[in-house]
């Protein structure tokens, strides 16, 4: 609460004096590694909107279709790289094992009669000395012969095998403790474990030690005894993700001009995908710095392909999601309130988007869309974003999510005094929600969420609050006795949190919710209850020296083509002829994997439907002061505090912050 307030009158100040033209440089920290095997670009390089452009970068993808070279009868058994060389592993119904080496065009016969059940749905990997072929749930090692070595059934799941730069066979395994990297013992068969992963979508033998791991945070060589990591690249700053596709990854390394090979197959089609990491100065075009709290596959996607087309701009997407060893809000608040700052931002990569738009840190996007004949009429209404203020749009949607809420049918009620009358004379033993961790603060959001005064406690006009109501005091005694404690874990739930990003989970989970007599309820609010829509947006800073390239980034994430890709990410377009197509094509899908059911049912859209069509963004000015009551109220329920002295300290608080808004 200090900071925000501090950073209010910073901003104002600064933005009276400098009328957010600032130009003054700054620096740019794309996030620190253990070791780093390659640099950024040379120092004093210029500054982008008062940031040093020195260590921005992206990665330049290319992809080349290739076909393994099988003959009549043959299988598909593995891919690697062998000494340097990528090589295939091929199989026949002859029981022949053969190995193809690409660059020199060769084949060599390396087996003969391998039984069938070594073949059809195993992964073949070689070393000098052994064969290691693998399923989802077994390893079956065999001699140089062919003879089998032994057979191991790990705990978890195979997904990878791979040799270290040392000669070690390296495996990755996932079960229940998550990705856990070990070492198997070639002449006993037993495995050492080394080290727990995040995550896991290649692995190879070292560029220079170790193992080479391509994981979520981007690619390096771990070195097998001390655990440091060197790494080559990092996708946070980019606009490339390792899971952007859901392929098959067998091969990977690092060539010797910096570039990450990587051999992945999707369904029948094999590819290799180049990613180099390229700087401002070879993309050569006029960059536009785009920062978010958390870039999803969608995002991502759009951007790539934005970079492609535009001829004039690159956007560098910068996420704070992976690290970056500093408050990524807080840099992003000194940033802005000092004239400088990305060209375009996410409303999660700010501690206040709101406080940003009154203080007029964001360009109004009104006269844009005017000047293109934009209709309003094309999109949800959720697409343009006032922020508070009337005269004007400072925030554009590109993507959104209704959440809503089933509750048990005997406690449900169409306002918040049934609903809690009908919870507080509940007989048995029972928790709100254990799987969404609704503990008692949790719980406080749900009842607060959807009201823009808190039910006449807090008096926005007149600065004043009054927290001593029969209202207040329920709510406070209903949410202690269905909050989430490690004593009551184990209770029956009573509601479910249902996210209405796609309409098939939408439907697998109000099949599940029906299944426990739970029926759709939504969200208190003062006239009666509703549901909840969740986005994600961008803003223009007004300080943005390239705002024409901001503007056309925007229009390009609302062009009807392009808002197909939101839906990688099960969020829904704002684009209404593409929400309407999208929905219709994911009702007709299959998921009887989940349920006995062929499909969406008409029930359930219906129920979509009445979800989308009448869920409300929260509003945006209760948050400060719902913290306060999250924060306080912890001290009724450990019982350090009684309701009415509770009341007393938050009254004080609430009071105080509503002076600030002076």
């Amino acid at each position: 609460m200090k900071r925000k307030k501090w950073f209010c009158l910073l901003l104002a100040v600064i933005l009276l004096l400098t009328g957010c033209g600032g130009r003054e440089n700054g620096s740019d920290n794309t996030g620190g590694s253990e070791n780093s095997a390659q640099g950024g670009n040379a120092s004093g390089s210029p500054a982008i909107n008062g940031i040093e452009s020195e260590g921005i970068y992206d990665i330049e993808l290319t992809k080349e279709a290739i076909a393994p070279p099988l003959q009549e009868g043959e299988i598909f058994l593995g891919a690697q790289y062998f000494n340097g060389e990528r090589i295939w592993l091929i199989g026949n119904n002859g029981g022949q094992v053969f190995c193809y080496y690409e660059e020199q065009n060769e084949r060599e016969l390396l087996l003969e009669n391998v039984y069938a059940g070594c073949r059809a749905g195993y992964t073949w990997y070689r070393d000098e000395e052994y064969f290691y072929v693998y399923s989802y749930n077994a390893l079956v090692v065999l001699r140089s012969d062919g003879e089998e070595a032994y057979t191991l059934r790990p705990e978890g799941m195979i997904d990878g095998i791979s040799m270290s730069r040392e000669g070690d066979i390296v495996l990755v395994e996932y079960g229940a403790e998550g990705r856990v990297l070990k070492i198997l013992n070639k002449e006993s068969g037993t495995f050492s474990d080394k080290y727990t992963l995040l995550s896991c979508f290649g692995i190879a033998e070292g560029a220079e030690k170790g193992i080479l791991l391509i994981d979520q945070s981007g690619v390096y060589d771990l070195d097998m005894e001390s655990g440091e990591k060197t790494w080559y690249v990092k996708w946070n700053g980019t606009s490339y993700s390792p899971n952007m596709v859901d392929v098959m990854t067998f091969a990977i390394r690092m060539t010797e001009d910096g570039k990450l090979e990587r051999l992945v197959r999707d369904g029948e089609n094999f590819y290799v995908e180049g990613l180099k990491k390229v700087s401002l100065e070879e993309i050569g075009k006029t960059p536009l710095i785009f920062r978010v709290a958390y870039a999803n596959v969608g995002l991502k996607l759009l951007v790539t392909k934005f970079n492609q087309e535009n001829q004039e701009y690159h956007v560098f997407l910068q996420d704070g999601e992976l690290g970056t060893g500093w408050d990524f809000q807080e840099r992003n608040d000194l940033e802005i309130a000092t004239g400088k700052g990305p060209d375009l931002i996410g409303e999660n990569a700010v501690s206040g988007i709101y406080e940003l738009a009154e203080k007029g840190a964001l360009e109004n996007l009104e006269p844009y869309f005017a000047q293109e004949e934009m209709s309003r009429d094309a999109y949800a209404s959720a697409a343009f974003q006032s922020l508070g203020r009337e005269d004007g749009i400072y925030g554009i949607c590109y993507e959104m999510q209704v959440v809503t809420l089933y509750i048990r049918e005997e406690l449900a009620g169409n306002n918040i005094e049934t609903l809690l009358d009908n919870m507080e004379n509940c007989d048995g033993q029972a928790i709100f929600n254990s799987r969404y961790n609704y503990t008692p603060n949790k719980l406080l959001g749900y009842f607060f969420q959807m009201s823009d005064d808190f039910y006449g406690m807090v008096d926005w006009e007149e600065k004043t609050c009054d927290f001593r109501g029969e209202l207040w005091e329920k709510i406070l005694r209903v949410v202690k006795q269905y909050g989430v404690t490690d004593r009551n874990r184990q209770w029956d739930e009573i509601a479910m949190p249902v996210f209405g990003g796609q309409v098939s989970s939408f439907a697998m989970n109000d099949a599940e919710a029906m299944r426990e007599g739970m029926v759709l309820a939504g969200h208190p609010a003062e006239d009666g209850m509703k549901h909840c829509l969740s986005i994600h947006g961008v803003s223009v800073n007004a300080a943005s020296e390239h705002k024409d390239g901001a503007w056309q980034f925007i229009k390009f994430l609302l062009e009807e083509e392009n808002q197909w890709l939101v839906e990688q990410d099960s969020y829904l377009p704002v684009h209404e002829k593409v929400l309407q197509e999208c929905v219709a094509a994911q009702a007709e899908q299959f998921y009887y994997f989940y349920y006995d059911t062929p499909a969406v049912q008409e029930e359930q859209l219906a129920r979509f439907w009445e979800c989308l069509n009448n869920a409300e963004l929260a509003p945006y000015r209760t948050e400060p002061v719902l913290e306060i009551i999250k924060e306080e109220a912890e001290l009724y329920f450990t019982g350090d505090k009684s309701i009415e002295e509770l009341s007393g300290i938050i009254e004080n608080r609430v009071r105080l912050y509503l002076a600030e808004l002076e």
